[in-house]
């Protein structure tokens, strides 16, 4: 067995927020969670962080101002009114269906006589 003592834990009144950095030993690659190298308080923004920030803003605010929003209602204008017709079509299938059918009986029956004929 180990003995281990420890200080009792004291608020730092005069800390500023920065981080404090583990001791410089090899990190340790297990998934101890309890021993891992703890840090207080929040990693400064670095400078290419803040900088691909503002030019993913900065792409952002261009795309939306280069979107021609009336030009895009009068496409999806466009786009409605060719499937309400299509949706019309689509409601009188049933008769066209079965004047297609009655058509076809039509045909077949004057194509038969025509070949009866011929062959006769």
């Amino acid at each position: 067995m180990t003995e281990v003592t420890a200080e009792p834990y004291t608020e730092d009144d005069d800390w500023d927020g920065s981080i404090e950095e583990g001791p410089a030993t090899a990190e340790d690659t297990s998934d101890n969670v309890v021993n891992a190298p703890k840090r207080r308080g929040r990693a400064p923004l670095t400078l290419p962080t803040l900088a691909a920030k503002y030019e993913r803003a900065k792409v952002r605010v261009e795309r939306l101002e280069a979107t021609d929003v009336e030009a895009e209602r009068e496409k999806i204008r466009v786009q409605m009114e060719r499937l309400t017709e299509r949706g019309a079509r689509l409601d009188s299938h049933e008769s066209d269906l079965k004047d297609a059918h009655a058509e076809l009986t039509e045909s077949k029956s004057a194509f038969d006589a025509a070949l009866a004929a011929v062959q006769s």
